[in-house]
């Protein structure tokens, strides 16, 4: 979970009207934008544009960008709320407001002063103090935790949610010692802390009915996030191609997986045969495979224009098939 910087009343204020409650797609604004003024320090945020979402998603480190990546390149998902305040008090269901969950029953959530309350850690939740609305003196009130992605999904059963927690290291989610400048003062006191951080995230979630799923580092391949990652670039913001046209390079894409002609000359001869120019069918070749209209191995072999596309062998979405279950492992 992340921390908006300066902490007080204003932030306090912004924070609940960007999400209080929060907004869908494409007008959902997270608690903490990834810029340089409101990011943590020392993390290094970025911004990735969603066709599908039609917004920027942020995200404050690394691995959240690559984690990112992940949870847009699967077809399942239809929303995702990065870097969203955890409510303090009692709150309807994420999906709740919804169209896709109309007629569902949904448990709602009870708020984090009520999970520490029953977690007997009610001095691990932030507080700040404000002045009081009636006279001298200042009043404790509680901020809210932030977590990082909530994701909303469908299967056959229908939409469901699936909170991420993510950090660099498995370390990370029992102590921030390693993250520090200075050795903490009590490193036994400030390993509870963040392990009491994330038993409240993940009780709150649960109340719902919501699992919680822990993403390090190491478990993002770099081999398929540098693929996808080029993908969406080549197709970022591009213009629709012709459907039937679009049909044709699907059919020829994928059927070059079983030879070694390459997409640049698939292309090519598109472009000849169809006066449609290099850029858009280059494109649409970004689309085809991060839309798997095209099922290329992606996992263990590198993605370039020029060079054959391979037979799918370990399909992503299986290999990561458990950060999207409706239920943890």
């Amino acid at each position: 979970m992340a921390q908006p910087k300066h902490i007080g009343q204003s932030r306090l204020k912004e924070v609940l009207r960007r999400q209080d409650p929060p907004k869908c797609s494409p007008d959902y604004d997270p608690a903490i934008r990834a810029t340089r003024e409101e990011a943590p320090a020392r993390s290094r945020p970025a911004q990735v544009w969603s066709d599908k979402l039609g917004r920027y998603c942020h995200a404050l480190s690394s691995v959240e960008q690559k984690a990112l990546l992940v949870a847009l390149y699967n077809p399942s998902l239809f929303e995702i709320h990065e870097q969203r305040m955890l409510a303090t008090e009692a709150r309807p269901h994420p999906l709740s407001s919804h169209e896709r969950a109309t007629g569902m029953i949904l448990h709602p959530l009870r708020g984090t002063i009520d999970v520490c309350e029953r977690l007997d850690v009610i001095n691990h939740h932030h507080w700040i103090y404000i002045d009081h609305p009636d006279g001298p003196g200042r009043v404790p009130v509680p901020f809210p935790f932030i977590g990082d992605f909530l994701l909303f999904l469908a299967d056959e059963a229908g939409p469901y949610c699936v909170n991420w927690t993510i950090k660099g290291s498995k370390e990370e989610f029992s102590s921030r010692l390693i993250l520090a400048d200075k050795p903490a003062r009590a490193p036994a006191k400030e390993r509870t802390a963040v392990e009491m951080r994330h038993a409240i995230e993940e009780r709150y979630y649960l109340d719902a009915g919501i699992p919680t799923i822990r993403i390090v580092d190491r478990d993002l391949p770099d081999m398929f996030l540098q693929n996808i990652r080029s993908l969406l670039l080549m197709m970022h913001r591009a213009p629709e191609l012709d459907a039937g046209i679009y049909a044709e390079l699907c059919e020829r894409l994928q059927a070059s997986t079983r030879t070694t002609q390459r997409p640049l000359d698939i292309l090519l001869s598109m472009v000849h045969r169809y006066d449609v120019s290099l850029d858009a069918l280059r494109s649409a070749f970004g689309r085809a495979l991060w839309q798997r209209d095209v099922r290329a191995e992606l996992m263990d072999e590198a993605i370039f224009i020029d060079h054959p596309l391979k037979a799918e062998r370990r399909d992503p979405i299986a290999v990561f098939a458990s950060w999207f279950s409706r239920q943890t492992a």
